[in-house]
């Protein structure tokens, strides 16, 4: 499916660039947030720049989804989980193929709590929006973040569940990093995961 190009100013700097770029000719930064990498470790003033622009480019163009995805990127960041969530529905209404955003969309579900903590709907519906990007694309941390909610979840309330929270570790291994490990954890604002789920 061919996503609309369209011409916005670059977050970062201002300058003049449209959404096929991937990143500003001027200062070298993503014009639009294809994954949470992009804005990891950004500060507050420019997150809130990339933000902005973003909201912009979605007043013309409300059902573009690079620019829904990029603004559901910021809104996670800014734990702004309801409002990220919409977005990221959004970017799946208009591009089914992406998996980044089935996957963000399913860290939203949580809300900034442990999977312990959620309904048993919640849980499940985060399950099956990480299979879907799974299915589009099989990623190490979507089965890492499946084996978490599994163990979270269905472990720790000694509920089954097939397949186990094991075999979808043993499924992420030699596939996940250590860098999405950690990242997703400052997501999902837990310390440290548990040590059954050390890869």
């Amino acid at each position: 499916m061919a996503v609309e190009v369209i011409n916005i100013t670059c977050p970062g700097c201002g300058a003049p660039v449209d959404t096929s770029a991937k990143n500003c000719k001027v200062c070298g930064r993503p014009v639009v947030i294809t994954t949470f990498n992009n804005i990891y470790g950004m500060d507050m003033k420019s997150l809130n720049n990339y933000k902005n622009t973003y909201q912009k480019a979605l007043e013309k163009n409300p059902d573009n989804p690079e620019i829904n995805l990029s603004m559901g990127m910021c809104l996670l960041k800014l734990n702004a989980y309801d409002k990220a969530e919409e977005k990221f529905n959004k970017a799946i209404e208009e591009n089914i193929d992406n998996p980044e955003v089935y996957f963000w969309d399913a860290v939203c579900l949580l809300k900034g709590k442990r999977p312990f903590l959620q309904t048993r709907q919640v849980v499940d519906k985060a399950i099956d929006l990480t299979n879907t990007a799974r299915m589009i694309e099989d990623r190490g941390i979507f089965s890492y973040f499946i084996a978490y909610l599994k163990y979270d979840y269905y472990q720790l309330k000694r509920l089954k569940q097939e397949p186990s929270y094991v075999e979808e570790l043993q499924r992420a291994s030699g596939l996940v990093t250590q860098e999405d490990i950690r990242i997703l954890a400052e997501v999902l604002k837990i310390d440290d995961f548990d040590e059954n789920l050390s890869i």
